[in-house]
């Protein structure tokens, strides 16, 4: 009788033991993913981890890459590029793999601009009526610090090891200032690796 005891209470042990090992690693504590567009810009490698085990509340910071051209036959070429850091605070809801990821970030960006100038001069004052050229007067480049602030919402799917999955959109906003930049609604996907 006493054996059967024993041999009960080691099974409900190992039983126990299991069961929260299982519920652990439900939710992986961090993973690292490639991000396309979204709070990435362009397209970004970022590191996403929980505060602590089966926490939904987490963060992730990455380092993205923004780039942006254009070329006007009546101004010429402009372009927008250079990298920038998103900082977010996340918090997953669900129980099984798929999460509704909803979160709240700043990105901060060293930018750099460049555009054409052209001037306009008077090509003939000779006549009546006076017309003038354009004359390309050089490139400007101007390199600064922008932020602006982001949302998230969508979803993700999350194993508790293996491959991750990532899609929704990403609006922003800014507080204004000198520094803020605009921008508005952008979709996001991602692929990545949970440990």
């Amino acid at each position: 009788m006493k054996r059967i005891k024993l041999v009960t209470i080691i099974i409900a042990a190992i039983v126990s033991l299991e069961a929260k090992a299982q519920k652990t690693s439900e939710t992986p504590s961090r993973s690292i993913y490639l991000e396309l567009l979204g709070a990435s810009n362009v397209a970004g490698i970022n590191y996403d981890s929980r505060f602590k085990a089966d926490c939904p509340w987490g963060y992730r910071i990455g380092l993205g890459y923004t780039y942006f051209a254009n070329y006007n036959m009546f101004s010429g070429s402009d372009s927008f590029q250079g990298p920038d850091i998103p900082l977010e605070i996340n918090y997953l809801l669900g129980k099984k793999r798929s999460k509704l990821e909803l979160g709240l970030g700043l990105n901060l960006g060293y930018y750099t601009e460049k555009y054409d100038v052209w001037n306009m001069k008077l090509a003939d004052d000779a006549s009546d009526i006076p017309y003038y050229v354009s004359e390309y007067a050089g490139e400007v480049k101007n390199s600064f610090w922008g932020y602006y602030f982001f949302g998230n919402i969508g979803y993700r799917y999350q194993p508790s090891r293996g491959f991750q999955f990532r899609a929704g959109i990403s609006p922003s906003f800014n507080l204004g200032g000198s520094h803020a930049m605009t921008k508005s609604f952008c979709p996001y996907l991602s692929f990545g690796y949970a440990f």
